[in-house]
């Protein structure tokens, strides 16, 4: 059981909220290879909506296991959009058993010709350390609210 009286030292912290930062960065980067590398080799990426989300059943589940296939899947989702920028709010750090769970609110604008389709929601990651530094073991990524047309990312 985590002991609650113990945090996140700072350094801990940085690096975390860096690979954070590096996920996003890629994604509106549009360097979908690079998202790989915020990830452990057998990470896994869940989506879930509000249920009040018309469509949200399309988006909702386990999207990919592993770095690469989950670099795959964000590429060939993110691919079809022209553009997208990802803004982040507040983060919390919570100690595990292995590493630390982390929940980090996003506000995420995608935009194709003249479309756009707004989302706004939390990622929660379990991160974990590697030889290469903290990394994402599993990322859920819940959907609250959306405006738009859902087909800009759908590519319906």
């Amino acid at each position: 059981m985590t002991d609650s009286t113990q945090q996140v030292d700072t350094h801990d912290e940085a690096e975390i909220k860096s690979v954070i930062l590096d996920y996003v960065e890629a994604l509106d980067g549009r360097d979908f290879d690079r998202i790989a590398s915020v990830f452990t080799d057998t990470a896994e990426l869940e989506n879930t909506f509000e249920a009040y989300i018309p469509g949200a059943d399309a988006f909702t589940g386990v999207l990919a296991r592993g770095a690469h296939a989950i670099a795959e899947s964000v590429g060939g989702l993110m691919g079809r959009i022209d553009a997208t920028q990802h803004f982040l709010g507040a983060m919390w750090f919570d100690l595990t058993d292995d590493g630390v769970r982390t929940r980090t609110q996003v506000i995420a604008h995608h935009h194709r010709g003249g479309g756009h389709y707004h989302t706004g929601g939390t990622y929660t990651d379990y991160f974990v350390r590697t030889k290469d530094g903290w990394r994402i073991r599993r990322r859920e990524l819940h959907t609250v609210w959306t405006t738009g047309d859902a087909s800009v990312v759908s590519g319906a």
